[in-house]
């Protein structure tokens, strides 16, 4: 019975210091990621980003209006835009370490068109994955968020 106690208190430790380390943690993370494109059209930067995509290892699934399918076609808004896309085989892992990283895949970036440029902007998975609580699905989001601004920056160049 002793040894049962001890190796509660001895779990019971590790967890404690585990829910405490990660809030502060997720304050060391960002909660979005952006970069802003400067003389650049909407067209332009869409082009460059699904570009950056494809040569980073992911797919382009699909673009739409930050509206589309809530307003007629004709109504959608012109100067916001959603960037779909995935990395199936980092998707599945993901997915298989914790269903909630559905959250924030397939991934996805948002273009704003600015009378400057456009900036581009996307949720931090890393950030999203602390608040989870689920230290091995968060191993893939700091690689996912490293892969995000590899490819917003490449969009950038």
């Amino acid at each position: 019975m002793k040894k049962a106690a001890q190796y509660l208190t001895l779990v019971l430790s590790v967890l404690f210091s585990v829910a405490a380390v990660l809030p502060a943690l997720a304050e060391e993370e960002p909660p979005l990621l952006n970069v802003a494109i400067k003389g650049k059209t909407l067209d332009q930067v869409t082009e460059s980003l699904i570009n950056a995509i494809n040569s980073n290892n992911y797919s382009f699934v699909r673009q739409q209006a930050i509206d589309s399918r809530l307003v007629p076609t004709d109504w959608e808004a012109k100067s916001v835009r959603i960037i779909y896309f995935c990395n199936f085989d980092t998707m599945n892992r993901a997915l298989a370490l914790d269903t909630r990283a559905s959250e924030f895949l397939p991934c996805r970036i948002t273009l704003i068109e600015t009378r400057d440029g456009v900036e581009l902007m996307a949720v931090n998975p890393a950030w999203v994955s602390l608040r989870l609580g689920n230290y091995r699905l968060h191993e893939y989001c700091v690689k996912l968020k490293s892969d995000y601004q590899a490819i917003m920056n490449e969009a950038a160049l």
